[in-house]
């Protein structure tokens, strides 16, 4: 539970820090929420960083991927406990095995789409449409540049977002 809101927490137990915080809830598969008359469904699926989360609606209309599955692309893997493979696995298990017309609505988008399927992004995401190994390959070769403020942020995700303890 957030000390400052009361709302319950869930965070993917792979984040570093679940444990140090009050009241939250580990997610290692999946977990439910009911919320009015829809369910909301929250998928553990690391790679970008440990603790990625995919929240799917009930019905499976609809998927939130946060920075796991983009349009037409994937988060970065070379920072924040990231991982190529497992990114790969977690997109491919957890993602592409919800129906084609799933709605995709990832986390941001640099070029202004807002919305894709899973159809489309496991027939064409040219990424996610390789095998593992030459995914692995393409992600390890990128040599993206390095984040502004990472030395900022990365340290706060660690510690999830937690500035001061509660008093």
């Amino acid at each position: 539970m957030c000390w400052r809101t009361r709302a319950r927490v869930t965070l993917s137990s792979s984040t570093p820090c679940w444990r140090r915080c009050p009241g939250t809830r580990g997610c290692c598969g999946s977990w439910g929420s009911a919320c009015a008359t829809q369910a909301l469904q929250a998928r553990a699926s690391p790679g970008h960083t440990a603790g990625c989360l995919t929240l799917v609606l009930d019905d499976e209309s609809m998927a939130f991927t946060g920075d796991a599955l983009l349009i037409r692309g994937c988060g970065r893997t070379d920072f924040q406990q990231g991982c190529a493979r497992t990114l790969y696995r977690s997109v491919h298990e957890k993602i592409f095995t919800l129906p084609d017309e799933c709605l995709v609505y990832p986390a941001h988008d640099y070029n202004g789409h807002t919305v894709s399927t899973v159809g489309e992004e496991r027939r064409l995401n040219p990424r996610l449409t390789l095998s593992p190994d030459a995914f692995v390959a393409l992600m390890e070769g990128l040599q993206l540049p390095r984040p502004r403020r990472m030395d900022e942020a990365v340290p706060a995700n660690l510690r999830c977002g937690i500035q001061d303890e509660p008093v």
